[in-house]
């Protein structure tokens, strides 16, 4: 006898009660909604996915420790990590059917149309040429898309991602205590070239990856020593961030905190404010001087770097705006603000700034157009928009460890689309890391033995 089950986008949950069925195949989630499922048909074991999976993670725990920059840094020579995991993780995705899975969500349709978007505006960029390798290093992006929306086909390889991003967040904290380096009271990295050496882009990567770290402690039965260490990991996590003197971290957090409290249970509430409290406390005691003055900027204490530097921000803006408005279609071109901006300013007798803009969204409008930011912020809405439905369903039905995931997801991305609200860095791997991330959570295969949270494959 089958089980009965609910679904959500793509994902089917088993009745609390039910008695649980076989994994079922892709094929048999991929009927539309409302129609009758086919036969469920038991997974077999299939050597080239297993690979395409194991590539896949390596591929994401290689970027987001940025393992392949910090490698020759450490051993002295070239290891050309991504070249090794890289093909090999598209390969065999391609293979298994990465492409079909990762495109049946909108999300996933919604990002590739921004990219396509972005190579439409390159004919009709102010500076072809940079537009044209701003394209060719996105490359990463869409491929960082297709693996990890086509990754998991179970809800235990689902755990298996973000297991893999909660040991990237603990090699960023170590990677940030190794090689720590603290100018005018802002802690970075002191990497020359290191992709998140900045104090800012540390503190928003680190926004992202620590709720993943929460997860291992987040349902009944979690050991205690695993509670311990995540709390550990998490604290420490925290202390980096502010340690950044990174205002824009610091309102991204008070946005976490608002998540929390909305989303989380009552438990998880009282533990959030104490902590809370705990991290205001230790915060005005333990901080230096510098980096205080810095963030209490925030709330209006004069700190002429933080004024100057609120200043210059408020200027780019206001230009993105400006060439939004006055390129509204294909933009001034991928990466062309800091030239445009610094190029016109010259020629009007006046000094530039060329810096590029610190807004993700209007970084994208000024640069790409209208219809890319459209596209840019439909794909980041739609991931989460599933996420949210898939936690919804989850906990009404009782189903724990999945909505512990969904919950942590929106934590994360909660964090980090308010981070890059004030940094420019659109272009990364990040969002279609995480619209592919939804998307394989979406239409992974749970198989629920009880209500309890107990999810296998």
């Amino acid at each position: 006898m089958l089980s009965r089950h609910w679904r959500v986008g793509s994902v089917r949950l088993a009745q609390p009660g039910a008695p649980p069925g076989p994994v079922e195949s892709a094929a048999a989630l991929s009927s539309p909604v409302g129609q009758s499922a086919a036969q469920p048909l038991v997974v077999a074991y299939n050597p080239v996915r297993q690979a395409a999976f194991l590539f896949g993670l390596g591929f994401l725990f290689v970027e987001l420790t940025v393992l392949h920059e910090l490698a020759p840094i450490m051993l002295g020579f070239n290891t050309y990590l991504l070249y090794l995991i890289v093909p090999p993780a598209l390969f065999c995705g391609l293979l298994t059917g990465s492409v079909q899975r990762t495109f049946r969500n909108r999300a996933s349709w919604y990002w590739l149309a921004f990219y396509a978007w972005m190579i439409l505006a390159t004919p009709f960029s102010t500076w072809q040429g940079g537009s044209f390798a701003r394209v060719v290093d996105s490359r990463i992006s869409l491929m960082m898309l297709i693996v990890v929306g086509g990754l998991a086909t179970t809800w235990k390889e689902v755990r298996g991602i973000f297991y893999t991003i909660a040991g990237a967040a603990v090699v960023n904290l170590l990677t940030a205590r190794l090689f720590m380096k603290t100018d005018e009271g802002r802690l970075s990295v002191g990497l020359t070239g290191f992709d998140i050496a900045n104090s800012n882009d540390l503190a928003a990567q680190l926004l992202l990856v620590l709720p993943f770290a929460l997860y291992l402690a987040l349902g009944p039965g979690r050991n205690i020593l695993v509670r311990l260490g995540v709390t550990a990991t998490l604290g420490y996590g925290v202390w980096i961030i502010l340690q950044t003197a990174s205002r824009g971290a610091l309102v991204a957090m008070g946005a976490m905190f608002l998540i929390f409290i909305l989303l989380g249970s009552a438990r998880q509430r009282i533990i959030v404010i104490a902590a809370g409290g705990l991290i205001a406390i230790a915060t005005l005691a333990l901080l230096p001087g510098q980096t205080l003055a810095r963030l209490g900027s925030l709330f209006g204490e004069h700190y002429e770097e933080a004024d100057e530097s609120e200043a210059s921000r408020m200027y780019l803006f206001q230009k993105s705006l400006l060439y939004t408005v006055q390129h509204p279609i294909f933009g001034v071109g991928p990466d062309q603000f800091s030239n445009f901006e610094g190029g016109t300013a010259v020629a009007s007798g006046q000094i530039g700034s060329w810096h590029a803009t610190h807004c993700a969204w209007t970084q994208v409008s000024s640069e790409c157009g209208i219809p890319a930011m459209i596209f840019y912020i439909a794909g980041v809405v739609s991931a989460i928009r599933v996420v949210v439905r898939m936690r919804r369903a989850a906990r009404d039905h009782g189903h724990t460890d999945i909505a512990n995931a969904c919950f942590c997801y929106l934590l994360g991305m909660t964090g980090f689309l308010v981070a890059i609200t004030f940094l420019a860095n659109a272009y990364r791997y990040y969002v279609p890391a995480m619209i592919g991330l939804a998307v394989t959570m979406a239409t992974a295969e749970p198989q629920v033995s009880s209500p309890s949270g107990k999810v296998g494959s």
